[in-house]
Formats: structure tokens, sequence, C-alpha cells
């Protein structure tokens, strides 16, 4: 079970990349919503699932919110990529990217959470002001 969890939260090891461990499970986020969309319930359970897979993970790590797992950034990826195709979704991704890296308030706040819920809510908001301000540029253009 721990090479399980192992394996998820570092994004099938794209966690072990370097540089920047986070945009590479990004990006191996983005690659498997080309290929399969996310939809609300995928969301909801990757995030839930998440909370346990972070928290196990960085249990095993010994390493508080690890660069390594990247589950986090996955998860926000998918939904900044919500209902998203073509070229808006390099524009989720960098919308993500700027929101997970830059961590304005509140998210600066919620990665101060305890565990894995606090591993995954800064990515979860990062993943919905993405959104939001995709779906800005989405309606100007």
């Amino acid at each position: 079970m721990k090479k399980i969890i192992y394996l998820l939260a570092t994004g099938l090891g794209t966690g072990n990349l370097k540089p920047a461990p986070g945009t590479w499970g990004s990006l191996l986020a983005l690659i498997i919503t080309y290929f399969l969309p996310s939809n609300l319930l995928s969301i909801v359970i990757t995030a839930i699932l998440g909370i346990y897979i972070c928290q196990k993970a960085e249990e095993y790590l010994g390493e508080h919110d690890s660069p390594r797992i990247v589950w986090d950034e996955m998860v926000g990826i998918w939904i900044a990529a919500y209902h998203v195709s073509g070229v808006y979704l390099i524009y989720a991704f960098i919308l993500f990217r700027i929101f997970d890296i830059s961590k304005i308030y509140p998210i600066d706040k919620l990665q101060r959470l305890p565990g894995g819920l606090g591993i995954m809510m800064d990515d979860i908001v990062a993943g919905i002001f993405a959104r939001i301000v995709l779906s800005l540029i989405m309606f100007v253009i």
C-alpha cells in the first residue's frame, strides 16, 4: 500500500523530477486531462482521496508538504481545466501555476492547515481561482 500511495502522491514519479516538481506534476495532469477530460465527480473524488494520499505520503517521506508530493497540483489542474479544451488547456496550466506559485491570499493561509488538508486546500483554491480567471478570459475572447 505504501508504494501505491507514493506512486500516486508523486504523480507517477513526476514529483521526483527537477527543477520544479510541481510543474512536472501539473504537466502530467494536463496531459491526462487532454485525453480524459475531468468531470465534477472525478474532481471531488480525487480531492477527497488527495487529503488521505498527501497525508500518508507526508508521513512516509517524513517531510511536511514535500515538494515531491504533486497529487495536490494534479487536482488543482483538473479544477482549472474543468470543461476546457484546446488552447484553453494551456491557459489553465499557466494560470494555475501562477496562483499556485504566488500563493496570494487566502491560498497562503490555507497551506498552513495541518497534514493532507493543508497540502490539498491551497491547490484546490489556486485551481478555482485559475478557473474563474480563465472563464473571464473565455468570455472576453
